[in-house]
């Protein structure tokens, strides 16, 4: 049974592989000659470009200076939980964290400069600058502080760099399986001594550890053009945390895979297993007021396959920060409202084919009176053959305008792995949680066709080529032989 036949709501949604291989590619830094660039100066004064909200918003774009910046946020309350994914992930990754947690809060997240439905930024970029843009987007959004921070992988070290560069700001930290700025070495430590003999596994693990030495082929996995080597130095700089609330939360210690990577003799790939949780256990030393949670089967990318350890670990520590400060209200208010979203309409679009699979469109027409309808909610309804599908709810780009005038439109995307039809049923969600009556959609995936990719055909014609002119030239220098005979 293919169970990758339907991924719904495919659109900005981060690649698994991907964002583990971009983790892997943090670990260079580390290995590499340390970086002779000037360390950042931290007294300069902070900046906040762009027009601050005239009361908070709960999604859309917003300029931090000449670009923006999407965010979107979810629930009422303080403090404010803020998420950051890890390298080169978006805010998608954090669809199950945001959507399926506490409403006595507030949870945001947000896409990075040139990710997702945010705007590009001039390259190359070190965690400072990502730091200054978030804040300049929660100042600019009008999202009230103070703020919980919440990072996985890379974007762990990226929430240390902000914490320190606004220290009032912040009230608690939650490290979701993140980074740690020695961990190049010291999994570089971890395989055996380079042999001319070594194998296929260990040479391409040998040669992602050390590739800050070799920059060729970097940028393929550093699409937010990310300095690394800077952005290194920079966290290492960080001054501790003192007795700020922590969190730390960490793979299965049951869950010894590697996403993306190729597999490792066992005694190997144990010790670079153990290597990464004794640097899970020295990120738990950066306070005197930490604790450290495992996930019971997920590997790396906990926010997606065990979502449950990080909303549980964020609303325990919600709740001893209320507690011991005594600022906070452990019940909220919510935001008046009366109006749930309205689907008006579905629409379809042209289905085409990317590098051989099919992608099938409809639009779900929308309109939402309060203006902040944030995400959809699917479920399936039947799957024929039956089978074990992904399926994943996604965040809604149509801004309050357009749901107030009646135009929002949702993109619903289906990609087609093998021939099967699917009914689902999907609820337009607000912001606090108020759903429209469902709409059911039916997807009928074909057969696939036969794809060859364009690149092969142009390698094919180009092989044909050369080996024509090879046999041309054979052909050529033996008839020279014959006739000087």
């Amino acid at each position: 049974m293919d169970t990758q036949s339907v991924g719904y709501k495919i659109k900005a949604f981060g690649a698994r592989n991907l964002a583990f291989l971009f983790l892997i590619a943090t670990l260079l830094i580390a290995c590499s000659t340390p970086s002779t660039a000037p360390q950042p100066d931290t007294t300069l004064p902070i900046s906040v470009v762009g027009e601050p909200a005239s009361e908070p918003m709960s999604h859309g774009l917003v300029d931090v200076g000449g670009r923006s910046l999407w965010f979107q946020c979810v629930g009422q309350g303080t403090p404010t939980v803020i998420l950051e994914a890890g390298g080169p992930d978006n805010s998608s990754s954090w669809f199950k964290v945001q959507t399926v947690g506490d409403q006595g809060y507030r949870v945001c997240s947000y896409d990075r400069a040139n990710l997702g439905m945010s705007n590009k930024a001039s390259t190359p970029r070190t965690f400072e600058d990502m730091a200054q843009d978030l804040h300049t987007l929660l100042v600019n959004a009008g999202i009230q502080r103070p703020y919980i921070l919440v990072g996985h992988s890379m974007g762990g070290m990226l929430v240390r760099v902000f914490t320190d560069r606004y220290p009032d700001e912040v009230v608690g930290l939650v490290l979701v399986d993140a980074a740690h700025p020695d961990m190049g070495p010291r999994l570089l430590a971890g395989l055996p001594k380079k042999s001319l003999l070594e194998s296929m596994a260990i040479r391409s693990w040998r040669q992602y550890l050390t590739w800050q030495s070799d920059s060729k082929g970097q940028d393929r996995m550093n699409i937010e053009g990310v300095d690394l080597q800077s952005s290194i130095e920079q966290v290492k700089a960080l001054q501790p945390l003192g007795d700020l609330p922590l969190v730390v939360i960490s793979r299965s210690p049951h869950n010894k895979e590697w996403p993306g990577m190729p597999t490792l003799p066992v005694e190997i790939n144990s010790a670079l297993f153990q290597i990464w949780q004794d640097l899970q256990n020295e990120l738990t030393g950066l306070s005197s007021n930490s604790t450290h949670v495992f996930a019971s089967s997920a590997g790396h990318m906990i926010p997606t396959e065990e979502p449950e350890v990080v909303i549980q670990s964020i609303h325990k520590l919600v709740n001893d920060v209320r507690s011991q400060t005594g600022k906070f209200d452990t019940q909220t208010t919510p935001v008046e409202q009366t109006h749930a979203p309205t689907i008006l309409r579905i629409e379809d679009r042209p289905s085409e084919y990317k590098n051989g699979i099919l992608f099938l469109y409809k639009d779900v027409i929308f309109s939402d009176e309060d203006g902040d309808a944030i995400f959809d909610q699917p479920w399936m309804v039947s799957a024929d053959p039956p089978g074990d599908y992904p399926l994943f709810g996604g965040f809604i780009p149509s801004s309050s305008d357009e749901q107030v005038g009646g135009g929002a439109r949702d993109p619903i995307i289906v990609s087609c792995h093998s021939q099967a039809t699917f009914v689902i049923d999907v609820r337009i969600v607000d912001q606090t949680f108020n759903q429209s009556e469902p709409v059911r959609l039916t997807f009928n995936c074909p057969a696939p066709k036969t794809y060859i990719s364009p690149s092969l055909i142009i390698g094919l014609v180009l092989g044909l080529c050369v080996l024509g002119v090879a046999i041309w030239l054979i052909v050529r220098h033996r008839q020279t032989r014959r006739a000087s005979a």
